[in-house]
């Protein structure tokens, strides 16, 4: 062991952290359950062993330096390794076989996720899985420090292959849809012209796909509807239970959700650019088997439901 690995505890990283993350001092001490004497004590030895301040005292709190920053990235990254670790080594010890922490893009945590998790837990029960349903720019910072093993979304343009593994699974458009109850369900014929009549759910501001959209009603002469930005598909699912709203959904969770009788897909083309729907994970981390058969379970679900996958690793 070096002398900076002597240095350094795992203490030492979740103060680092917790001060980064509360921007306080008696804020990180409450979180830790230390005292604000003991914890600046900590900070200090930290300092000392990296060689360096990692915080600045401002009027906004304390603000990490670039030493500070890098410093949190290795944290965060170490502490998710002894978190994974701790896991696999419980669920050996309880006769499991290895664990396996799976993210989610909030609008695919009902299908296909849940009936993959079905299929998955058939064949492999003693596997110790967690789910974690958010943000796809929250879930990818959560897979880079390790606190996921994989993660299953959309895979944006921007996802660095060098960097990435990562398996489409499906192409998949947006679709709007509607309670099975609204006027326009009865409709044969559907325009956006009478959608845009009505209160949407859609992404929320900024977004990409929602900037897309209004981009695309401007320029082709049709309103812009009230809209509620949500990217939650029990808040969609809910807001248009009551029968006014309408909410734009992945085209395979709403054809799903509709043969349930859950809601009704409006015949209606909304013309956006959407990224397909992939496994993805971690290049310099190993393909467990778990994770493996997790992605294969991935891949029946959609098969299953007659849904084009997307044909293999992109390497």
């Amino acid at each position: 062991m070096t002398p900076f690995q002597r240095k350094l505890r795992i203490r030492h990283l979740e103060v680092v952290l917790a001060i980064a993350d509360f921007g306080s001092l008696s804020k990180a001490a409450v979180q830790l359950h230390m005292t604000q004497s003991g914890l600046s004590r900590a900070i200090t030895e930290v300092e000392e062993a990296v060689g360096g301040r990692l915080f600045e005292r401002t009027g906004k709190g304390m603000v990490s330096t670039p030493l500070g920053e890098a410093m949190c990235r290795h944290a965060q990254v170490l502490l998710g390794d002894l978190d994974t670790a701790e896991t696999d080594l419980r669920a050996v010890a309880n006769g499991d076989l290895g664990s396996l922490s799976v993210g989610c893009f909030s609008m695919f945590s009902g299908w296909p996720l849940a009936e993959a998790v079905r299929v998955f837990r058939t064949g492999h029960p003693r596997v110790a899985l967690a789910i974690h349903v958010g943000m796809h720019e929250r879930l990818i910072e959560d897979l880079d420090s390790g606190k996921l093993d994989l993660l299953l979304s959309r895979r944006l343009p921007t996802l660095n292959p060098e960097i990435y593994r990562s398996v489409d699974l499906m192409e998949d458009s947006v679709v709007l849809a509607c309670a099975a109850t609204h006027p326009l369900a009865g409709q044969d014929t559907v325009t956006l012209a009478n959608c845009v009549a009505w209160p949407w759910i859609a992404a929320p501001p900024k977004n990409r796909v929602r900037m897309e959209l209004e981009a695309h009603l401007r320029a082709t002469g049709t309103t812009v509807p009230q809209m509620v930005g949500a990217l939650s598909l029990e808040f969609a699912t809910e807001m248009i239970a009551d029968g006014e709203y309408l909410c734009m959904l992945a085209a395979s969770v709403g054809r799903t959700l509709e043969a349930r009788g859950l809601l009704h897909v409006l015949p209606v083309e909304l013309a956006l650019d959407t990224p397909p729907l992939a496994a993805i994970w971690r290049r310099e981390r190993s393909s467990t088997r778990q994770l493996r058969e997790f992605t294969a379970a991935l891949t029946s679900v959609v098969a299953a439901a007659g849904l084009q996958a997307g044909g293999g690793e992109k390497n």
